[in-house]
């Protein structure tokens, strides 16, 4: 008791201004020890800090770097996409237009394998007709069928896929789209070519060395182009099929038969091999038309037309030459050979069963032909034909139903194998 009365005697002691020192020295002394305790945890917040602003700082740059590669990515696509457009808008053969599409999505891509599949309507199959980075076992002519494989599938839906889709529609279906015949393609992105609903082919696309946010869309923009481009070519292969045919025989009509006319003998001359034209009409064709109608007179040339089509080589150029007359380009065929076949057309036509042939004057439908052969017996079209014509005017006079081979104007010997020599065709 008495030290505590001590104590408070001393305080007392103390004068006012001694209780402010004391205050203030309070004060410093705790702020300064809390500036210690503070720098104390300074560097590890300092650090956590940092980090984070290194990992920021690295997002931002993977992003600018994303968005510059998707930028020069559509910079390139929109650089090539004008001169594709022209040049698959443009008429090119249908040949030509596989090699466009792998080659623009080969630059876009920059992948390791690229197929394209044309569909085959007749069997309803898809057809390898072009690729890059397939092993070599693997030909062209390849077949998928519908629905087979990531490929078929995406021909059978119609709709763009890529690994990540595929691997959802089998999680989500449950069926495999893992072909064992397909292990060699690499199908990461696929598209389908598609146009007014129906499906004409499939772009596959695999081993992608340049991705972009929307290469799904970009691929599925090159196959809509792609198809476009097939339509095209068949519309316009159909346009000239008319304008170059006989609408009743659908044979080709006179005007283009002189024009294929023409080339096969300038290119005969150049390679210095011989061309051959067979031209027939039907015998008393008048009195068929006559006795039986125009309409039956008319199915007669169909039938004539359908067995011409059948009888002549791939390379041959048949023709309806005017009325009942029918003609017909042999190239690299010298006159013996052309002699064989129209020998052959003609004895078709004369045992084909037409309607009502009994009622003709040799009791059958029947022709009567000439053979000409260039250069002997002419070195133009138009001379050609002429030979052709009269050798066919003797063959009437000899009582109809016969080919007859031209008289050769060029050579006194009367053959072509002092020009030429024979050839079995």
């Amino acid at each position: 008791m008495d030290s505590i009365g001590d104590v408070l005697a001393t305080l007392r002691a103390v004068p006012p201004w001694g209780w402010a020192c004391g205050i203030v020295a309070g004060v410093f002394l705790g702020w300064l020890l809390g500036r210690i305790a503070g720098s104390r945890g300074r560097p590890a917040r300092r650090q956590v800090r940092d980090e984070n602003e290194v990992s920021v700082l690295r997002d931002l740059k993977s992003s600018v770097a994303r968005l510059e590669a998707e930028n020069t990515a559509l910079s390139n696509f929109f650089l090539l996409l004008p001169d594709f457009t022209k040049e698959i808008n443009s008429r090119m053969e249908r040949r030509a237009i596989a090699p466009l599409l792998v080659k623009i999505t080969e630059r876009l891509f920059a992948p390791t394998q690229v197929l394209l599949f044309f569909l085959d309507d007749r069997v309803n199959t898809l057809i390898l007709v072009q690729q890059r980075g397939l092993a070599e076992d693997v030909k062209i002519g390849f077949q998928v069928n519908m629905g087979e494989g990531r490929i078929g599938w995406v021909a059978q839906h119609k709709v763009p896929m890529d690994t990540n889709d595929f691997i959802r529609e089998m999680r989500q279906s449950g069926a495999s789209l893992e072909v064992p015949g397909h292990f060699r393609f690499k199908t990461e992105l696929c598209a389908p070519m598609v146009h007014e609903g129906r499906n004409l082919g499939v772009i596959s696309v695999g081993g992608i060395t340049r991705h972009y946010k929307y290469e799904k869309t970009m691929l599925n923009l090159i196959a809509d182009l792609g198809s476009i481009a097939l339509y095209n070519n068949t519309l316009f292969s159909q346009v000239q099929e008319m304008a170059n045919s006989d609408g009743l025989t659908k044979l080709y009509n006179k005007r283009f038969f002189m024009n294929r006319l023409s080339d096969e003998i300038i290119k005969a001359e150049k390679g210095h091999y011989p061309v051959s034209v067979f031209i027939f009409d039907l015998d008393h064709f008048k009195h068929y038309n006559d006795t039986q109608g125009h309409q039956a007179g008319d199915e007669v040339l169909k039938i004539t037309g359908q067995i011409l089509r059948e009888m002549v080589r791939p390379d041959d150029i048949p023709a309806r030459y005017g009325g009942e007359e029918f003609i017909v380009i042999l190239p690299q065929t010298p006159k013996d050979g052309a002699m064989v076949a129209a020998e052959r057309i003609r004895a078709r036509v004369a045992s084909h069963p037409y309607p009502n042939r009994e009622s003709q004057p040799l009791k059958t439908v029947s022709l009567s032909g000439g053979v000409a052969t260039f250069p002997d017996d002419g070195r133009n079209g138009t001379d050609l034909i002429a030979s052709a014509d009269a050798a066919l005017y003797r063959g009437k006079q000899a009582g109809r139903n016969r080919v007859i081979r031209a008289e050769t104007k060029y050579f006194s010997d009367g053959t072509e194998d002092a020009y030429y020599g024979v050839r079995n065709g």
